[in-house]
C-alpha cells in the first residue's frame, strides 16, 4: 500500500509539472525571443573575433616571414 502512495504521488507531481511547460503566456514568449536574439547577437560577435583574429594573424605573418 505504501509503494502505490509513493507511486502516486509521483505521478502527479509529473504530471503537474507537465502542465507547466504547455502554456507561454506573452512574458514567456518575449523571453524566448530575447534569448534567441541574445544568441544570434554572440554568433555574429564570435564570428567578427574570428575574422579579426585571422586579419591579426595574416598581418603578424606578412611583417614577420613567421608563424604568429
Amino acid at each position: 500500500m505504501a509503494n502505490f502512495k509513493k507511486a502516486f504521488i509521483l505521478l502527479c507531481m509529473v504530471f503537474s509539472l507537465a502542465a507547466c511547460d504547455s502554456n507561454d503566456g506573452k512574458a514567456e514568449k518575449m523571453g524566448e525571443k530575447i534569448d534567441e536574439t541574445a544568441n544570434e547577437v554572440r554568433d555574429d560577435l564570435d564570428d567578427a573575433a574570428d575574422e579579426i583574429k585571422d586579419k591579426v594573424e595574416d598581418t603578424c605573418e606578412e611583417a614577420s616571414d613567421e608563424n604568429c
